[in-house]
């Protein structure tokens, strides 16, 4: 009997044991949420940049079906086209709407989330180009629509000349009406302060877009290549 009761643990050896594999237990149970936090951000992260890929994209391709509309005034050639250093305004092939044809108005700046004001994103305005329209002020009552979002900033610069007779440069404002610029270029900046990879699009115009309207006339003319 006393043989065998020597053979037993003691209470201290217990203890000492419930101590450590509580420590082990409190470990695992670290390391396992340190990997679900790590597995959670990093699908986060791949989802928004997957998301701000799709959003890129389609701002892309919206940009390369940009229509060289001209506004019906009769004094004047002048362009559905606003380039500004934050806000872009221009004309697309593509219709506003999946029950709607024509052309469309498009407006893309960067705006604060309605429901976070601290939060903005790069948003897109579409609306109808009717046969009257004489402005951009019908995108002021749509709605947008969130191309790439938590962005701190967007800058917009055009590539082009005033005439057949000037070098091409960069600009940060479009101020050539009766003319189109030849590239865009957008760069989009990261609420972090990371700059994301610039856009550079290339407007494809045929001939007909550079035509040269006369006030007195209404007729249209190509213009001398450059």
């Amino acid at each position: 009997m006393r043989r065998r009761a020597e053979s037993g643990f003691t209470l201290i050896e217990l203890v000492v044991a419930l101590v450590l594999l509580g420590a082990m237990m409190s470990l695992l149970y670290s390391g396992l949420t340190f990997a679900l936090r790590s597995w959670d951000a990093g699908d986060a992260n791949g989802r928004r940049a997957a998301d701000r890929r799709l959003g890129e994209n389609f701002l892309r391709r919206e940009l390369s079906e940009t229509f060289p509309m001209r506004w019906k005034d009769a004094t004047a050639l002048r362009y559905a086209f606003d380039g500004q250093d934050q806000v872009l305004r221009f004309v697309s092939t593509r219709a506003a709407g999946v029950a709607q044809g024509g052309l469309a108005l498009v407006q893309v700046d960067v705006e604060a989330d309605p429901k976070e004001p601290r939060v903005k994103n790069l948003v897109m305005r579409r609306a109808v180009a009717t046969g009257d329209v004489a402005d951009f002020s019908s995108l002021d009552r749509v709605d947008p629509s969130i191309l790439v979002e938590d962005v701190d900033g967007v800058a917009f610069s055009y590539f082009g000349s005033e005439n057949d007779f000037t070098e091409p440069k960069w600009s940060d404002q479009w101020q050539f009406q009766s003319r189109m610029p030849a590239m865009i270029r957008v760069r989009l900046h990261d609420a972090n302060g990371t700059d994301f990879p610039e856009m550079l699009v290339k407007l494809e115009l045929g001939e007909e877009a550079g035509c040269m309207e006369s006030p007195v006339q209404r007729g249209c003319r190509p213009r001398r290549p450059a």
